[in-house]
């Protein structure tokens, strides 16, 4: 067995042909002709036992890059992959390889491919490989042609800078695909048309005051309504100032086009801009009944609800609606019923709404001095106000009656206005009429806890609304007159 001297392998040389160095040098990146050369180096000196582990750590590589590198001679036919397991290369002389263009045809096509890729990214970006070999597959896999890949690239870097990524870029070349591109001129014009889509989405950004590329997303939002809802860019940047509250979004933005879309065929920036004008009454309108509601809904949301709204009661009767509910602490849920429960009993008209709730506040009022004479703690309901129709216009008593009562049930610890009934039914039974009356008389003997009475369950007769609110106007007129000799004041609250 013969083998040379570790020492004498530094003394000799490794052959290269002029045809590598005028060839194949040129065109390749210095680390993937490092490890060329050190390959042949390696062929002659190192033995099969040499692994790419060593290889990478001698060269001051990864091993990822070492094979990257193997890849890149393998498809210009200088190295061939024998196996896998371990990795094992063969190397081949140059003009061994020259005697066979045919054969080489196809990895000559990528080779130049790959070299025109990295001279479009020049310094401003290291492409990998891979990145290389997923380029090429939308031109060997999806159809297109180097040319149009190229120009492709050369597009994304110019829409979002040279360190995009190629798996999303993959997506605009089945795009162009379908599109049907095939020529250089038709990709030119499917990449401009997809400019416009990009510097319209920019537009909307910056409108928005937002400074950042836009998400595949936005892309095809922007896309959307361009081609199939056919709004013009100057209408879709004039539908930005309807984004008034939160934070401005595509997806905000998406429903309020649609919205206009449903609602009108404006398309044009003319049109969208004379149709919002339009609407600006009506924007208004809604934002100062939702203010009086203490409701924060806007946009598109806004609209819905007080189109919903209109069609039950006019914007001066919705005004009091939403008062009315605020007072009482209600909801929108709550804000729809009453509209259509005042439409249904033929409250429609800023006069007959008023009128209506001061009988009703005016009711509820000589309740809260009532309640606050027995110290009952609550708000009045529509069976207290029906309770206080019996206690006046069946037993005929009047304010000052009915507080002189409250008082004798403000000790009772259970409930408060079924005692005062108790306490009033005995009276009226008893033939009493004026306070002076009461001294004569002890209160009923029910001051522990009371039981369920009859109190709210007054089967003598069930009142309409109508009739609850035809309370006459001398009786309320009267408790003010009770008020001032009292001193007593009405509470606030809602019922």
């Amino acid at each position: 067995m013969f083998e040379l001297d570790g020492e004498a392998v530094r003394y000799g040389v490794t052959p290269v042909e002029n045809s590598f160095l005028m060839d194949y040098l040129p065109a390749a990146r210095g680390d993937y002709v490092k490890v060329y050369l050190w390959g042949l180096f390696a062929c002659a000196c190192k033995g099969p036992e040499y692994t790419l582990e060593e290889m990478a750590q001698e060269l001051f590589m990864t091993v990822p890059e070492v094979e990257a590198a193997l890849r890149y001679w393998e498809r210009r036919a200088l190295v061939t992959r024998v196996s896998d397991a371990p990795p094992s290369f063969r190397f081949y002389s140059p003009m061994q390889r020259a005697s066979a263009p045919a054969a080489l045809r196809v990895d000559m096509e990528y080779v130049g491919f790959a070299e025109a890729v990295y001279a479009a990214f020049g310094d401003k970006r290291k492409v990998s490989p891979g990145e290389i070999a997923l380029a090429w597959e939308w031109v060997k896999d999806v159809g297109l042609t180097p040319e149009a890949v190229l120009m492709l690239l050369h597009h994304c870097m110019a829409q979002r800078g040279p360190q995009f990524s190629f798996k999303a870029a993959e997506k605009l070349a089945v795009s162009m695909k379908e599109a049907g591109v095939v020529s250089p001129e038709d990709a030119e014009s499917f990449l401009q048309h997809n400019q416009s889509i990009h510097e319209g989405v920019r537009k909307v950004l910056s409108r928005m005051g937002k400074r950042r590329l836009a998400s595949d997303d936005e892309l095809a939002l922007y896309e959307k309504w361009l081609s199939e809802w056919q709004f013009e860019p100057q209408a879709i940047l004039d539908a930005c100032r309807e984004m008034t509250s939160g934070d401005p979004s595509f997806k905000y933005l998406d429903s309020i086009l649609n919205g206009l879309r449903a609602r009108s065929g404006a398309r044009t920036g003319e049109q969208v801009a004379r149709q919002l004008e339009q609407e600006r009454p009506e924007k208004d309108q809604a934002s100062s009944l939702f203010s009086a509601l203490g409701v924060k809904l806007t946009g598109p949301a806004a609209a819905l609800e007080y189109r919903e709204l209109s069609k039950a009661q006019p914007h001066a009767v919705l005004l009091l609606a939403a008062e009315e509910c605020r007072r009482k602490g209600k909801n929108l849920e709550y804000m729809h019923w009453l509209a259509e429960d005042w439409q249904k009993k033929g409250y429609c008209t800023e006069e007959a709404v008023k009128e209506y709730l001061d009988k009703r506040h005016g009711l509820e009022s000589l309740l809260r001095e009532v309640f606050e004479a027995c110290g009952h703690r609550g708000n009045p309901t529509v069976a207290d106000l029906m309770l206080y129709k019996k206690w006046h216009e069946e037993w005929g008593y009047d304010q000052e009656m009915i507080c002189a009562a409250a008082q004798q049930a403000s000790g009772a610890e259970g409930g408060k206005i079924p005692y005062l009934n108790k306490v009033l039914e005995a009276w009226h039974e008893a033939g009493i009429t004026e306070v002076s009356q009461v001294q004569e008389r002890k209160a009923p003997a029910a001051r522990g806890k009371t039981k369920s009475v009859s109190a709210q369950q007054y089967t003598q007769r069930e009142y309409t609304e109508a009739e609850l609110l035809s309370v006459s106007d001398d009786l309320i007129e009267e408790a003010r007159k009770y008020r001032g000799k009292s001193g007593m004041g009405p509470g606030d609250g809602g019922a």
